[in-house]
């Protein structure tokens, strides 16, 4: 079975000329940072990582929702705690 010619083994000349542009490559800054300590995980400082259990299709109906209010499900999950009176 032959293979098709997008996957193709690139040629040496291909290969050289990736190989002499890596050191031009622009590494990119993650936009989030640990804070001071913390050897794992994005958890900006001030916030705390929460695990919960739910239903598959509850998750889902949250996800679709937080997509069309244009927001996260963890901050409208902080708006509905900040709602307690």
């Amino acid at each position: 079975m032959a293979l098709p010619k997008t996957l193709a083994k690139p040629s040496m000349a291909t290969i050289k000329t990736f190989a002499e542009r890596a050191g031009n490559v622009a590494t990119i800054a993650p936009k989030k940072t640990t804070p001071p300590g913390q050897t794992s995980g994005l958890v900006p400082a001030g916030d705390v990582r929460l695990t919960v259990n739910i239903r598959d299709d509850v998750h889902q109906r949250l996800k679709i929702r937080a997509v069309q209010e244009r927001t996260t499900v963890g901050e409208m999950i902080e708006a509905w705690v900040d709602g307690w009176q």
